[in-house]
């Protein structure tokens, strides 16, 4: 049985780079092609103010229609104390949830900080990711999210603002076995594969703030019995580019094993 992710980011709402006919075609995109899930990986505004969120929360709900949607914050939805709309319009700042009928576990963190582009998960969160990932049946596929990027983004200039505590975090998921990561924030789509982990980050979906020759984009992640697939879609004319491919296997110890058909870093 197949399971289709949409994951899309940094929408951001009062942007003056923030496009309204993005916002519809993406729309379209996703109704078209009927996701069993939506993840929203932070950035839906630019500021942090109220007006932002009240658009950001319309369009969240109607992304509802879809299909379920998460969203988590990101840097900009923690500007001028903007996480308090975030919690009153959007949702928890954190989450957890299991579907065992439809083999997965989402579970999104908050890597923002106040006023800063910096981020970080920290030790509370960090322990409560613990907690929650033992409760987790290992047969279920395990989706964390959280905006700011785990690993450095090719093509995206400088690095400046990674996660300060990524390295606990990679040790945390290469204990329990977690199978995805999504990031945003830079604004450049990518995938890395990191032994049985797939780290992917996704672009911006409905603004042209974007560098070099990158374009609107979201991913949509492909989830089959002994195949995964991640693709990135164009939100300006909805074509489809794979990026990354590769089976998964049991070994005799019934550990995931991926092994690359292929992938692509330099998707752009």
């Amino acid at each position: 049985m197949e399971k289709k992710i949409a994951q899309i980011s940094d929408i951001h709402f009062g942007e003056k780079h923030f496009s309204g006919d993005l916002k519809k075609n993406l729309f379209n995109q996703l109704q078209e092609d009927n996701p069993d899930l939506i993840i929203v990986a932070g950035d839906l505004t630019t500021w942090g103010y109220h007006s932002e969120y009240e658009a950001a929360g319309e369009y969240i709900k109607e992304l509802n229609t879809i299909a379920k949607t998460f969203t988590i914050p990101g840097n900009h939805d923690a500007r001028n104390v903007g996480l308090l709309h975030f919690e009153k319009l959007i949702g928890n700042r954190k989450f957890v949830h299991i579907d065992k009928k439809g083999g997965f576990a989402v579970i999104g963190l908050d890597s923002s900080e106040p006023d800063i582009d910096d981020g970080q998960i920290g030790l509370d969160q960090r322990e409560w990711l613990k907690k929650e990932l033992e409760k987790i049946p290992s047969s279920l596929c395990k989706i964390v999210t959280f905006h700011h990027h785990l690993l450095p983004i090719p093509q995206t200039g400088r690095e400046k603002n990674i996660l300060l505590d990524s390295g606990d975090l990679l040790h945390i998921f290469d204990i329990y076995g977690v199978d995805f990561v999504l990031n945003g924030h830079k604004h450049v789509p990518n995938v890395w594969m990191i032994e049985k982990m797939a780290v992917v980050n996704s672009g911006t979906a409905t603004s042209y703030r974007l560098r070099g020759n990158t374009f609107p984009s979201h991913n949509e992640i492909l989830i089959r019995e002994g195949d995964i697939q991640i693709n990135l879609i164009n939100t300006e004319n909805g074509d489809k580019k794979e990026m990354a491919n590769y089976s998964v296997k049991m070994d005799q110890e019934e550990y995931l094993i991926c092994s690359y058909k292929h992938m692509r870093h330099n998707i752009l």
